[in-house]
């Protein structure tokens, strides 16, 4: 059928403040706001569900998020998200390992000396938990793709600030 009009069929009142992202697929409508929440709409403007601005995928980088659901088991992106199995990862970047508040650290990972930057999380999971931080308790995750891992430092950098 091919509209004739401009004549408005379904309107989305988020109830959110401003939107400043939108997307379409196979799932509804999603929209992203200035309150941090990613919410997710059928086309006639019904939610269908909501989640913390973290994944399902973000609308500005789907694939860093996606990459991130496998960390998302341990690690939260906020710094009042409960503990997990492993620290909270916001204000990652600068922070030198082993010094998240709250956290009861390996003696093997406090006696790195690492700061978490772009690379040195890049270089995490390139070679691995095992080869980058032995001794610690962080369970042997690899991210073979450069393009993947890019994905994720960029996901992290916004998502952790």
């Amino acid at each position: 059928m091919i509209r004739r009009t401009l004549d408005i069929t379904a309107q989305i009142a988020t109830g959110q403040g401003a939107i400043w992202a939108v997307a379409l697929n196979d799932d509804g409508v999603w929209t992203g706001g200035s309150d941090g929440w990613i919410r997710r709409w059928s086309v006639t403007g019904e939610p269908l569900g909501e989640g913390a601005g973290t994944p399902p995928p973000t609308l500005t980088n789907p694939r860093g998020a996606e990459v991130f659901q496998a960390c998302a088991v341990c690690h939260a992106l906020t710094p009042d998200d409960e503990q997990r199995a492993g620290p909270t990862l916001h204000g990652v970047f600068g922070r030198r390992i082993g010094t998240a508040p709250g956290f009861d650290y390996s003696d093997a990972l406090l006696s790195l000396d690492i700061i978490w930057t772009p690379q040195t999380v890049s270089e995490l999971f390139e070679f691995g938990p095992d080869a980058y931080t032995p001794g610690s308790r962080m369970p042997e995750q690899r991210i073979p793709s450069a393009s993947d891992r890019a994905a994720l430092i960029q996901f992290l950098e916004t998502a952790t600030r």
